[in-house]
């Protein structure tokens, strides 16, 4: 109890400290310096050694002043004008690898303390990722910036507040001052058409919505025009007939019926290291949009369940926007996610899912008991890649496409779930579960 107590108390200390003097690693160094040839100079009478020091201290002893006042005048302005300060980021979800543009407006003090400027900073996260290319330098008094910045990878990325930092122009303080501004940016998973998922619609979505298109269109009849009436139903082929205008009225086209259901399963699977986690994840969402996608592309609707959401989605080529934002915002759950499927007598199942993962086998019973047919697509083991051979400039800098940390969990990960896709293909690979396509993804 007393060692937590002092940790603590240590730990507050160390925060008050930081905030009386805001410096920077470069700036303690700098200090810790100063303070070192003073000392020399006092003990051996070296007026050099006196200069340099005393010159050192008088500079970092201003750098803490200014940084208090810049930040006193920040905190007078934020009082005063609430909305001094405003982001406006791309409402439209992108791409990975699309290039997106940020505004940022700012109505700051007309001066700074000689030497200091500001930097904006708008930390957008999701789970473990973020997105840290948003930051730019603000001036005194009404600025207004472009960030242009870089979509990464998939995920429904959040700001509760921007990040307002005065520095010195030497990099030797910095004093931080949080602003509430809410923001987000959303980047759509990966489509990938490199594979053919017609095994999937087994030739039953399409051929219902023919035949209730073609009953729509026989049931057809017109009326006269009158205004008020909605101009999109016109009858352009009576019109070019007859000068008239007429109205279509009659049945009109109904949605089609989805007879593909998605299961997507994200549970948390012991068999996958954590830190090959998000990265696994991706891959298994992005190979179920791809499936998802292509189907929507043939004019086939097709019904969604994930963890998440309360009840299946139906999802047609209209919306395939809606699909790919909350597909963006998938992330693992725990092992009680039960899906609640719709009470429909005939569907085909597309379940994706990993190899061993804990929620398979209640997701396929209820699908065996439904007696509907599936279709079972495990992600594979992520591929060995081999880190090429030392050079001289990974000698001289540290690549960072590659951690050498991830190729021995990788290493075990990849036997490990190659059994475990094994032992799945050949439990529910039989004719008693009804699974006609069991296969690796």
């Amino acid at each position: 109890m007393r060692f937590a107590q002092t940790t603590g108390l240590g730990a507050r200390l160390l925060g008050l400290a930081a905030a009386v003097f805001p410096f920077t690693r470069r700036g303690l160094l700098f200090f810790l310096v100063a303070a070192g040839l003073l000392g020399v100079g006092l003990v051996r009478a070296d007026l050099a050694s006196l200069f340099w020091g005393a010159s050192f201290l008088l500079y970092a002893l201003y750098a803490i002043l200014a940084s208090h006042f810049t930040m006193l005048l920040l905190r007078r302005k934020r009082s005063a004008h609430p909305d001094f300060l405003r982001v406006i980021l791309p409402a439209a979800g992108m791409s990975s690898g699309d290039e997106g543009e940020a505004h940022v407006s700012s109505r700051l003090p007309r001066a700074f303390a000689p030497g200091f400027l500001v930097r904006f900073t708008l930390p957008l996260a999701w789970h473990e990722r973020s997105l840290d290319s948003l930051t730019c330098r603000l001036g005194t008094g009404h600025t207004e910036r472009s960030i242009r910045f870089q979509a990464g990878r998939r995920g429904a990325y959040h700001s509760q507040e921007a990040i307002l930092e005065a520095r010195d122009v030497l990099g030797f303080t910095a004093n931080r001052m949080s602003v509430p501004i809410e923001g987000a940016v959303t980047i759509y998973p990966v489509v990938s058409r490199e594979k053919s998922w017609r095994i999937l619609a087994e030739g039953e979505a399409t051929s219902v919505t023919t035949t209730r298109r073609r009953r729509s269109e026989e049931l057809l009849e017109v009326r006269k025009y009158y205004p008020g009436d909605d101009a999109r139903r016109l009858n352009w082929k009576v019109f070019a007939h007859s000068r008239e205008l007429f109205l279509r009225v009659g049945e009109e086209t109904p949605p089609p019926e989805s007879r593909i259901l998605f299961v997507l399963d994200t549970t948390i699977n012991p068999l996958i290291p954590r830190q090959l986690g998000d990265l696994y994840l991706d891959g298994l969402v992005d190979s179920c949009v791809s499936a998802i996608d292509a189907l929507l592309e043939d004019r086939t609707a097709v019904l969604l369940c994930r963890p998440g959401a309360k009840d299946c989605r139906q999802y047609a080529q209209e919306k395939r926007a809606e699909l790919l934002t909350e597909l963006a915002d998938q992330w693992w759950v725990a092992e009680g996610w039960q899906p609640t499927f719709p009470g429909l007598p005939r569907l085909h199942a597309a379940v994706f899912s990993t190899p061993g993962s804990p929620g398979l086998a209640a997701i396929l019973t209820q699908i065996r008991h439904r007696g509907w047919s599936a279709s079972l697509l495990l992600k594979e083991p992520p591929e060995l890649k081999i880190p090429p051979q030392a050079r001289l400039r990974d000698l001289l800098f540290v690549p960072r496409e590659q951690n050498p940390r991830h190729f021995p969990a990788l290493k075990k990960a990849r036997a490990v779930l190659g059994r475990a896709l094994t032992q799945d293909l050949a439990t529910y690979g039989g004719p008693g579960w009804k699974v006609r396509h069991a296969v690796e993804v």
